[in-house]
């Protein structure tokens, strides 16, 4: 069998090291253009860095996603350049009212290994060195500059093409290209499109030992609900840190609705002015200084891809944001992804044939559409908790996230499910054999 995925990026990645293990052939297509990339870097004198599509900035992982890490053999690699994130913190946008989670509680329900009881920080730069080396490692190929234009389902095989006019053509094609997928739109719909949530911001990496910024939570949230206003904290080692700066744009209803939103894109795209924008919002000394001392700033828009009923259609499949972009929250939509990945993984473990492609694909969206459906709903709530306040103020609205928090605390709401990948396809694939 031999597999095109589209989109080298995180969960693209670890989607070539899956088949890698299944013994399946793959090959990673992305539309970055590293020789433009590194052009741009010769005439600017400054370095250009390479996202494949994510803003930079930092990835918390739980137990289903370590679990899809760990069968690829890559776990201890991953737990020696991360920290754990034992607790994530709620706080008003000057760090009063402090509302916390145990994430180790919430995280351990089910996971009998305790070394995946606490999430983890990640650099997502460096989390996606570690799986694109392991491609290398694996002799996985990987081909830059090839923008998505159009794919072809409709022989025997399915053929992507490119926009530098190339194509590849496969027994099965995986469309891994995140949130705004070319393959789900040129495969699927060209009305499923993600939708922008209003919410823009930046993104900045900082060197807390560098600036003697001291920061005790590894995961923190300031929050000014009447203004709509967010700052995020990341603690990924005692020295890196990553700081999101996020605000609610109300659009204009006088305005179409393509420039709408045009008013919002002058935010302030240097960490300096930046900083002195969230200090005038009232945040933390040492949270200001995060933001002036910050390096790597990466925009920040938020999208949301409606609930899609299916995954595949007919040789093309859809994996992480690709197939379920969701507002980002607690880290449910890299965890989802990772959890398609592990899915296909067990499949293809079992049916590795091509004759048996569509069986895999059927009961593979079986499986991954009502979870991903279920946790972008949930990110969804969370999202609307940050950015509106009650008619009874936000300080109300505040205590209802700390009457939340103390649910989730005391087992009385699942803040997380974990996906165990290998009991849910066993108990489907013995269902699709009942049935037949």
């Amino acid at each position: 069998m031999e597999v095109i995925i589209s989109g080298s990026g995180l969960v693209g990645a670890a989607m070539a090291l899956s088949l890698h293990k299944a013994g399946i052939k793959s090959t990673l297509y992305d539309q970055i253009d590293l020789l433009e990339a590194a052009k741009a870097a010769a005439m600017t004198g400054a370095p250009v860095a390479v996202e494949f599509g994510d803003s930079g900035g930092s990835v918390m992982l739980g137990a289903s996603a370590l679990r899809v890490i760990k069968k690829l053999g890559l776990l201890d690699e991953l737990l020696a350049n991360s920290s754990p994130s034992k607790f994530t913190h709620w706080f008003k946008i000057d760090g009063t009212a402090q509302v916390v989670l145990d994430a180790v509680h919430s995280n351990s329900k089910g996971e009998p290994d305790p070394a995946l009881h606490a999430p983890i920080q990640i650099m997502r730069s460096k989390l996606h060195s570690i799986l694109i080396n392991a491609c290398s490692k694996a002799g996985i190929r990987t081909y830059m500059g090839k923008k998505l234009v159009s794919v072809d389902d409709s022989g025997f095989r399915v053929t992507a093409h490119f926009a530098d006019g190339s194509s590849a053509t496969g027994d099965l094609l995986i469309g891994a290209d995140g949130i705004h997928s070319a393959t789900r739109i040129k495969a699927f719909d060209e009305k499923l499109k993600a939708e922008f949530t209003g919410v823009l911001g930046y993104i900045g990496v900082v060197d807390l030992e560098a600036h003697n910024i001291k920061l005790h939570e590894t995961c923190a949230f300031y929050i000014e609900r009447n203004k709509k206003q967010l700052v995020a904290t990341f603690k990924v080692t005692e020295k890196i840190a990553a700081i999101n700066v996020m605000t609610f744009a109300d659009p204009d209803p006088e305005e179409s609705k393509e420039d709408a939103y045009r008013p919002y894109s002058d935010l302030p795209k240097h960490s300096a002015r930046l900083a002195d924008l969230i200090a005038g919002w009232g945040v933390p000394k040492n949270v200001e200084a995060m933001m002036r001392h910050a390096y790597r700033i990466s925009p920040a828009s938020i999208y949301d891809l409606p609930d899609l009923k299916t995954y595949h259609k007919g040789k093309v499949v859809l994996v992480g944001d690709a197939a379920h972009g969701m507002v980002p929250n607690a880290g449910l939509g890299l965890v989802s992804g990772l959890e398609d990945v592990g899915t296909l993984l067990e499949l293809f473990l079992r049916f590795p044939e091509v004759k048996d492609i569509h069986k895999v694909l059927r009961i593979y969206s079986k499986l991954r559409v009502p979870q991903a459906t279920d946790a972008a709903a949930r990110s969804r709530a969370m999202s609307k908790q940050y950015y509106s306040s009650s008619v009874f103020g936000q300080s109300f609205s505040h205590f209802v996230l700390r009457l939340g928090i103390f649910a989730f605390n005391h087992d009385m709401v699942k803040y997380y499910d974990i996906f165990d990948c290998p009991t849910q396809v066993a108990a489907a694939v013995a269902a699709e054999g009942d049935a037949q």
